[in-house]
């Protein structure tokens, strides 16, 4: 007889609901353990999908173990965070190492209730050979499958919610709007926009970029910072920049012929210095809250000029395009080269000042740190 193939039988739960609402440490090893944990989570959560993978991974393990004499079966519960993302999938990697290192397993079933946790087969695949996938899908009864439960119950989701619902409302609301101001024949460039940014934002990862600029605001009223006015002058900028930029492409409109690179040229000459004054009012509210609580300004310099440097650039670029399109070769290069200049000069500047304020802090530091070692050393003495 030859040597036993030891099979590893993995539930993964990517979202951590186990840790979550049953409060469980994972990894969990054995069929014992799994099915306490599947208990502690139906008691939490009686209609978590989960529960049902764990049951079916046990299955396996109590099938394999019956079926197959010369295997050796293992069944485990690994779990990654509720942030699902890289840090989740890196806590399943871990998780599933400790597991390797100890059950020695050539094989692995993989097993979960969804598709979302099957985006870790990669993951799995490289540190364990992958035998079978299964995918627990949940019989449910009549009433349930009705149209009517599922929207009711992707609403009450928090992951769809979140998702889906904000530029869904945000939409409505602007197609609305448009509707109320009889902009109707504007309204699907409108949307087109706001489907543009959401889909911009979410590849990024920074979908919550809006949510977290209203909880800014709120904590700069609660706080009676000044910072709060700033933010109102900064959305003031937004809607002003952008209202310029649409003029401006309006007034131009008739001599680019349609061109669609030279009205967005256009279009980001007349609304650059607007936006960059959006984007700076923040900061210089946050600046003067500093200076208010006795703070040191340090990298915020680097940061300011920057911005300005980022929007001479644009001005720049957005101007030589213009003198270009009309045959003037010489007046193009000039301003694109002195644009570029003066964004160097100006980021060194930027960078200089926090470099010294960065050293005057350290400075200050050593010699508080200082003072009170002389202090200690007197009153030893």
């Amino acid at each position: 007889m030859g040597p036993k193939t030891k099979t590893l039988v993995i539930c993964v739960d990517r979202d951590n609901d186990v840790g979550e609402k049953a409060g469980l440490e994972t990894p969990i090893i054995g069929k014992e353990a799994l099915l306490s944990a599947a208990t502690k989570l139906a008691l939490a959560d009686p209609e978590e999908s989960d529960i049902n993978a764990i049951f079916e991974a046990i299955r396996i393990y109590e099938r394999l173990s019956s079926s197959e004499e010369d295997a050796e079966v293992e069944v485990v519960l690994i779990t990654g965070d509720k942030s699902v993302g890289v840090e989740s999938d890196r806590k399943i990697g871990h998780e599933l190492d400790v597991v390797l290192s100890k059950s020695r397993a050539e094989s692995a079933i993989l097993v979960s209730d969804g598709a979302e946790d099957e985006w870790i087969i990669p993951l799995i695949q490289s540190r364990v050979k992958i035998d079978s996938v299964r995918r627990v899908v949940v019989r449910q009864s009549e009433p349930l499958e009705s149209t009517l439960y599922v929207i009711k119950r992707l609403l009450e989701d928090p992951k769809f919610s979140r998702t889906f619902l904000p530029p869904i409302g945000l939409i409505l609301f602007l197609y609305a709007v448009s509707l109320l101001l009889g902009l109707s024949s504007k309204a699907m460039g409108l949307l087109l926009g706001v489907i543009g940014i959401y889909t911009l934002l979410k590849g990024l990862g920074r979908e919550n970029l809006i949510i977290e600029f209203v909880e800014s605001v709120k904590q700069s009223l609660y706080g009676g910072k000044i910072s709060f006015v700033t933010y109102i002058v900064a959305i003031v900028l937004l809607l002003a920049g952008t209202s310029q930029g649409i003029m401006g492409y309006t007034r131009v409109e008739p001599e680019i012929s349609g061109n669609i690179l030279l009205g967005f040229v256009h279009y980001i000459k007349f609304s650059i210095w607007w936006y960059i004054g959006a984007v700076l009012a923040p900061l210089i509210g946050k600046m003067m809250n500093m200076l208010i609580e006795g703070e040191k300004i340090v990298r915020h310099w680097a940061i300011l000029s920057s911005i300005i440097a980022s929007g001479l650039i644009l001005w720049g670029g957005s101007e030589c395009i213009i003198w270009l399109s009309t045959g003037n070769y010489p007046m193009g290069y000039l301003t694109l080269f002195l644009s570029l200049l003066g964004a160097v000069i100006l980021s060194l500047i930027g960078v200089k000042i926090s470099w010294y304020m960065r050293s005057t802090l350290t400075k200050e530091k050593r010699e508080g740190e200082a003072g009170i070692e002389t202090e200690e050393s007197r009153a030893r003495d």
